[in-house]
């Protein structure tokens, strides 16, 4: 289980570039700058600061980020749920 946009998202955060983080996930650097954009949209406020080559997350962009690890790792200890075998008869 996972949210397309936020793994984006955070990865970008923490590479502090597009095409890294493009790289990273094995899309385009374009898919990436949509996600963002997308976002950016829904929040209604940037989440970067583009600087020639350079990114950096906005204060928004840091508090944005904090929750949206957060619910990553709710996801991955989700995925761990489906390894636990129980033996429940109904």
């Amino acid at each position: 289980m996972t949210d397309t946009r936020l793994q984006v998202f955070c990865t970008v955060a923490e590479q502090l570039s597009f095409s890294k983080a493009a790289k990273i996930l094995g899309i385009s650097q374009p898919a990436v700058t949509k996600h963002i954009s997308r976002l950016e949209q829904e929040i209604g406020s940037a989440l970067f600061v583009r600087i020639s080559n350079t990114v950096l997350l906005t204060e928004i962009g840091e508090a944005f980020y904090k929750k949206s690890y957060e619910i990553l790792k709710l996801y991955q200890s989700i995925d761990s749920l489906k390894y636990l075998k129980t033996d429940v008869t109904v």
